[in-house]
């Protein structure tokens, strides 16, 4: 593919798979010219987080963040035409949890806000999200402008590229998901207001529903110890995280940080890196795009919880009025 053709495919909005994002080429261009800056600290990165031997590569402290308030912006975010990108986790982030994931459906100011981000042309706007094609597609679909990044490997419509070597990491999740599967979930008592949730490269217990949120707790810390210790038997390659009522078991080879380290990158390669990057989530596996973000990144943990973002807002509705500010 030539270096146009690539700028186009990634320009576009398409609704792409995490594991899709990690399985595109990346080494198809020309000289790095005005992006050799940009690309020489997200390389950085990577090298200091092999030589640590750490995965995360953690810029920052983990409890150092900020309160990120609207008179700060002007300083953090330069009122420019200069071509800048967003990225936007969805439950948790541009939305309230619900108890159940299916009624946590975009709200009307919601929608407004992302129409007022896609039609402002200086923006690129990613939602990187855990839920399916079929929801992005329902509900973000008409922000045409925007780029959809899903965590199912379902097709939909022709609207992203299938690559010839994504069946990898498809199988490779497919192994330790019916390991556990077939030692954990199968074995699990059924509970009300509880529920496992099978992603293509991940596997999510939820217990936001249990009317005992202490009971819940001890469950999921429970249930961490279990997977860890099989883990440690099969020497399994997945990463397990407490998360916000949550407990998710991942596979490691895709993650939202390289996802959105890659966009980044091949936008530099064109000549044309982006003037800003705005950073923004809620949970275990928005904290990959925050350990992979140079400094200079606007990244924003929405919650209290310790993060390696540079900044924090207290909910959901705070970052959308801090979006609202952008676009106003």
């Amino acid at each position: 593919m030539m270096l146009a053709e690539r700028s186009k495919v990634l320009s576009r909005t398409d609704l792409l798979t995490w594991g899709e994002m990690e399985s595109k080429p990346l080494n198809l261009y020309k000289d790095e010219d005005e992006g050799e800056t940009f690309l020489s600290q997200l390389r950085s990165l990577s090298r200091e987080r092999s030589e640590s031997g750490s995965e995360s590569g953690c810029i920052t402290d983990p409890t150092s963040a900020c309160r990120l308030d609207i008179h700060m912006l002007s300083a953090l975010w330069p009122r420019s035409h200069k071509l800048k990108a967003i990225f936007l986790d969805y439950d948790g982030t541009l939305r309230e949890f619900e108890d159940r994931p299916e009624l946590a459906v975009p709200t009307p100011e919601v929608q407004r806000l992302l129409a007022a981000l896609n039609a402002r042309p200086d923006l690129v706007v990613h939602i990187i999200s855990g839920r399916d094609a079929d929801f992005l597609k329902e509900h973000f679909g008409m922000h045409t402008r925007i780029t959809l990044i899903a965590e199912h490997e379902r097709r939909v419509a022709g609207r992203f590229q299938i690559c010839p070597d994504s069946h990898s990491w498809s199988s490779n999740s497919q192994a330790w998901k019916e390991l556990i599967c077939r030692e954990v979930i199968d074995f699990d008592t059924p509970m009300e207001g509880c529920r496992w949730e099978k992603k293509t490269t991940s596997l999510v217990w939820h217990y936001r529903g249990m009317s005992d949120q202490v009971l819940g707790d001890s469950m999921a810390e429970n249930l961490v110890e279990r997977l860890e210790d099989l883990k440690t038997l099969h020497s399994l390659d997945v990463k397990i995280s407490l998360g916000d009522k949550i407990v998710e078991i991942s596979s490691r080879s895709v993650t939202k940080g390289s996802v959105m380290r890659r966009l980044c990158e091949a936008r530099a390669m064109t000549k044309e890196p982006f003037g800003s990057v705005l950073v923004a989530g809620d949970g275990e596996s928005d904290e990959s795009m925050f350990q992979v973000a140079p400094h200079d990144f606007l990244t924003v943990k929405v919650g209290h919880a310790d993060t390696h973002a540079r900044f924090y807002v207290d909910n959901p509705a705070h970052l959308r009025s801090i979006l609202w500010q952008l676009v106003s």
